[in-house]
Formats: structure tokens, sequence, C-alpha cells
């Protein structure tokens, strides 16, 4: 789970006889350090609160807020990128905090033969808000100043996560435990069981970091064939696993197991077969029955 955090930089421009402090905030409506974005749809829109705040009136610079391709920021807009909005130095003043918004498909890397959707890619971009801060002697001279920058990673995720592995299918009554690894991206993990009778199958979908998934509501003596898949933040779906074969088994009673060792229900205190025998037979039933429970 990610910490709530403001992206916050700020930058003084000081000599000895004036100081102007300034800060550009770029924050998400989650309050999340970074966005990661999904395959589609494309059209989907992302949105990016700002806020500008300064010590002093004095502004050089429009404020420019756009996106790049890449893992950092300029003072002004370079390289592959998207403007996604210019205050005027009036407007930096007077309504200094807003959003900027943009869809998925105008992220920049999705020009000439590269187009939304584009499959199996993770790409890195980032928002980035820019002005010139005053310098000088008292703070006021545009000419000596320098930039104040802000930036949010943006990731394109379009990469499904590995499949996951599934290890153990132990049949329960009416049940099947499933022991499930799965990557270490995934979100969540989709299991699903389908009955070699033609019945509908069961789906369910549990944290990526169980390691354990209990199917019930299903048909004893009904073989199952389990597979499980992967699922990311960005919601990719990972290739099935490996497909796992499991029936689930009724939990039979006392008298049922005390037969096939031999015993007779002939009822009394003679009915456990007498003796030594007995006591051992019966030994033998409760240690059975007590693993059972614990397996399960």
């Amino acid at each position: 789970m990610r910490l709530p955090l403001i992206v916050l930089t700020t930058l003084c421009a000081s000599t000895a006889l004036g100081q102007t402090t300034a800060q550009i905030a770029l924050t998400l409506p989650n309050n999340a350090t970074s966005l990661r974005v999904p395959r589609e749809p494309c059209d989907q829109t992302q949105t990016v609160n700002y806020a500008y705040a300064s010590s002093t009136t004095v502004v050089c610079s429009d404020m420019k807020i756009w996106l790049v391709q890449g893992s950092s920021c300029s003072d002004e807009p370079t390289g592959t990128y998207k403007l996604l909005k210019t205050l005027s130095q009036n407007d930096v003043v007077n309504q200094p905090t807003g959003t900027v918004t943009f869809n998925i498909g105008e992220l920049p890397g999705f020009t000439g033969a590269v187009t939304c959707p584009a499959n199996d890619r993770e790409d890195t971009y980032r928002v980035c808000a820019s002005i010139k801060l005053p310098g000088g002697s008292f703070g006021t001279e545009c000419g000596s100043g320098s930039f104040q920058r802000d930036d949010l990673e943006v990731v394109y995720d379009a990469k499904p996560p590995s499949a996951p592995t599934l290890g153990d299918v132990t049949p329960l009554d009416s049940a099947l435990s499933i022991n499930v690894t799965s990557p270490e991206d995934a979100e969540f993990v989709r299991v699903t069981v389908e009955p070699e009778d033609g019945s509908p199958g069961k789906t369910v979908e549990k944290p990526g970091d169980l390691k354990t998934v209990r199917m019930e509501g299903l048909k004893n003596g009904v073989k199952y064939t389990v597979v499980a898949r992967a699922v990311d933040e960005a919601s990719n779906e990972s290739a099935p696993s490996a497909a796992k074969e499991g029936t689930p088994e009724p939990t039979r009673g006392f008298l049922d197991r005390y037969d096939e060792a031999g015993g007779q229900e002939m009822g009394g205190c003679g009915a456990a077969g007498g003796g030594v025998a007995g006591s051992l037979v019966l030994a033998v039933l409760g240690f059975w029955l007590s693993s059972r429970r614990n397996r399960s």
C-alpha cells in the first residue's frame, strides 16, 4: 500500500539583501506518488492537481505543465512531450491552483507506428511543471532567476504479469484446497475450476499474496480442472497457469472407515472386534480422522 505523499520541491533564490521563496506541487487525487495507467480504454481521463505559492507577486514566466516520455524533466518542454497547460503570468498570481487532465491515448509515446492500445509494453512518462523565479539583490530581477520544477511519474502498463504456479490440490468435502504461488506484481489471483461433467464452473478472486485458495460448493466425486491467472495493478491478466486436477471427497463417518478396516456393525461393546485388535483398529481410525481434519 502506498503511503500518501505530496511531491513538493522548494527553491530559494536569495542574496544578502533579498529572498524569494516559491513552491510548485503536483499531486494526484488519491495522494499516490505515481500514476500507473492500464492498457485501455485509451480515452480514459487522468487528473493531476497543481498548486503554486510564492513569497512575491513577481512572476518571470508563464507556468507550463506537460507530459514527457522518460524519467526526468527539464526547465522547458523538450524531447517527446505533450503540453497540457500554460498559465499566463497573471493567472499564476491570481489563480495559482487547478487541475490538468489527459487521456491515456494522448501519452507522447503514441506517435507514428505505436498507437493506443499497445501490447506488452511498460513505458515511463512524467508530468512536469516549471516556472522561472525572480532573482537579483531584491529578488525581483527576472534576468538572473532560476527555474522552479516539480514532477510526477506516469507508467503506461500494458505488460501482463507472469502466470502463477499451482501446487497441491487437496480434496475436501464438497471443496478443494489449492496452493497458489503468484508473481510479485500480482494485485490478485483469479482461480477457476471446471468440472468434467459439463456443469458450470466456478471462479474466485483472492489477494495476490494469499498462498491457499479454498473452492467450496463443489460436487463430491466429480473431477475438476483447476487453472489460475494473475492480475496486476493495471488490470493486465497473465496467461493461465499449468492446469491441475482434483476431485472433492465426502467426509466418511466412523462406521464407514471401521468397516473398511475389517470391523462389523454388530452393536454393543463387542462391535469393535474385542481385545487388542479392536483397540488397534480404533486407534488407527482415530489417527486417520485427526489427520484428515488437520489437512483440511
